[in-house]
């Protein structure tokens, strides 16, 4: 829903008696076109259905808030001085209000809830399973060679006290080796990314072309294999990422928080060097669709061979159509290079199947969704899914079994992935199957998982410094590269 001018909607015309807001998470953000037009609605009541009333931070509850029409709340500077602020400063009191606004307007039900001993949802079974991958010895004598070079490159940051200086090109390593853990054709247009420290302007400095240039082939390495990498502010998927003139990636809404906070005198949470708005780099459409292209073109001209990884989805697909033809299955990854390179072996061993990414329209969501859905003889049993599109809002019951071929940074993204199909209306036991790369970095950010389980669980606690947000990601960095 858009606002027009002169809010002229005739949906803003009507006195409802009752709106009920579904997937409530997506007027999030209060400076939006969509969240304005909504928020204009006038009713008697209203409601919100949403599994993830908070995804990134106190802000996102706000909005719900503010559609609701909760008062005083509405105010968003008395919510910043009585909730947000405080909140963030580790004020218990705080924390309280929270609690006590929540329990007064929200109904929390959960999967695992029951009533007079009963469960609130019957569900089938949901087990998860890790197979272990073992790369053949070509893979494996590049994995090793990729991660020995690696090794050097942030052992000198290490040594210089310039890791986070230089994350950019940290970030490009540690995505050269989980791709490489999927596919070797995946690492080849990432190995050839300028990995030289790009060094920081004078403030008010124009930036060179050929500097922009550098920098957005670094983002455009992040956004183009479709990786969920995640923002250093929020931790969370990259929201329309940005990158800074010092090769630092966030989500543009983060660090346009950051630097208005810090006015007059911004710097970059990670490194510390000076920021400004003027100086954040985004992609244009045209880069974009130039780079989809060059990937799409790079994938069909090469002589189709597999990997380790999926060789195993293959002998899992084929034993389990063999088994039960009738059985539908998700496909997931977070790299879309990926998905495109699995269709071709789906398609040699005759798998009907269809796709759902990031890339597509509304209306070719939709017709995927359907198609999947039917449960016809001769219609797909496979859907190639992009772990960002599968997150929200999409029903999936169709499928019983899902196929995960790399893990995420944040398990909370696996999860609302899987719960796609694990939901009301699932008749099936549910069955994932996790593919990880024995002795990798893929093993390394299953521990990394655990951990940022444990953070979730205090999630209210006490908000971390920034430095030792910075502390942490070192901390991740050596233990992912194994040091």
């Amino acid at each position: 829903m858009q606002q027009p001018e002169g809010n002229n909607n005739p949906l803003q015309k009507v006195e409802w008696l009752r709106i009920v807001l579904d997937e409530g998470h997506a007027i999030r953000n209060p400076n939006a076109q969509q969240t304005k037009a909504i928020c204009a609605l006038k009713a008697e009541r209203k409601w919100i259905l949403t599994g993830t009333p908070i995804q990134n931070s106190m802000k996102d509850l706000w909005s719900l808030v503010n559609f609701l029409q909760i008062s005083p709340f509405t105010d968003k500077q008395w919510w910043n001085r009585a909730i947000e602020r405080p909140l963030n400063e580790g004020n218990d009191n705080a924390l309280k209000r929270v609690q006590h606004l929540m329990g007064a307007i929200a109904m929390r039900r959960t999967k695992t809830m029951k009533i007079n001993d009963k469960p609130i949802v019957d569900l089938p079974e949901r087990n998860v399973f890790i197979e272990h991958v073992q790369l053949s010895e070509e893979e494996r004598s590049v994995y090793e060679a990729m991660q020995k070079e690696g090794k050097i490159i942030v052992s000198r940051y290490f040594t210089q006290g310039t890791l986070l200086h230089n994350y950019g090109d940290v970030l490009a390593i540690l995505m050269r080796l989980r791709q490489m853990c999927c596919h070797p054709l995946l690492v080849a247009k990432a190995a050839a990314v300028i990995q030289e420290t790009v060094g920081h302007l004078e403030p008010g400095q124009a930036i060179p072309d050929h500097l922009r240039e550098k920098l957005i082939s670094k983002l455009l390495l992040v956004l183009g294999s479709g990786s969920d990498e995640e923002c250093a502010i929020c931790l969370d998927g990259l929201k329309e990422p940005v990158i800074t003139h010092c090769a630092h990636v966030f989500c543009k809404r983060c660090i346009d928080a950051v630097i208005q906070s810090e006015k007059p005198h911004p710097h970059c949470p990670l490194c510390r060097g000076n920021v400004d708005t003027d100086k954040l780099l985004a992609p244009s459409v045209e880069e974009l669709n130039q780079q989809k292209d060059t990937e799409q073109m790079d994938i069909s001209a090469n002589t189709w061979k597999s990997s380790a990884k999926v060789d195993a989805l293959i002998n899992a697909l084929l034993k389990l159509r063999r088994e039960d033809p009738s059985v539908k299955s998700l496909v997931v990854s977070q790299f879309t290079s990926l998905l495109s390179l699995i269709e071709i072996p789906l398609g040699m061993h005759g798998f009907n199947f269809v796709r759902l990414d990031g890339t597509m329209s509304l209306k070719q969501r939709h017709t995927a969704i359907a198609q999947f859905s039917n449960s016809s003889f001769g219609t797909p049993t496979i859907m190639l899914l992009s772990l960002k599109a599968g997150g929200v809002g999409i029903n999936l019951i169709a499928a019983s079994r899902v196929f995960l071929m790399d893990p995420a940074w944040n398990p909370a993204t696996e999860e609302q992935c899987f719960d796609r199909c694990h939901r009301l209306g699932q008749t099936r036991n549910v069955t994932i199957t996790k593919f990880v790369v024995d002795d990798s970095v893929e093993g390394r950010m299953m521990d990394l998982q655990d951990k940022k389980r444990k953070l979730m669980q205090g999630a209210f606690g006490k908000k971390q410094t920034a430095e030792e947000k910075r502390t942490n990601r070192i901390q991740d960095i050596k233990a992912l590269m194994d040091m």
